[in-house]
């Protein structure tokens, strides 16, 4: 099983991270969700777009029956 103190050398898989415990693995994922914050807050180019065009939408769509 990997260390955890390793993770700031070496970042740990999907299925290493799965392996650890929970409350281990709370604390890996919090850290790595309050650094993503700051970088999302920071960094416009992550952010400055639209997920969905216009017509994307089932509701937008021309063929949408009412109900």
């Amino acid at each position: 099983m990997p260390d955890s103190s390793l993770t700031q050398v070496h970042p740990l898989k999907a299925d290493e991270l799965r392996r650890l415990p929970a409350d281990e693995r709370d604390a890996i994922l919090a850290a790595a969700a309050a650094l993503a914050a700051d970088e999302y807050r920071n960094d416009a180019a992550l952010t400055a777009f639209e997920a969905f065009g216009e017509g994307d939408l089932h509701v937008n769509s021309s063929d949408t029956q009412p109900r």
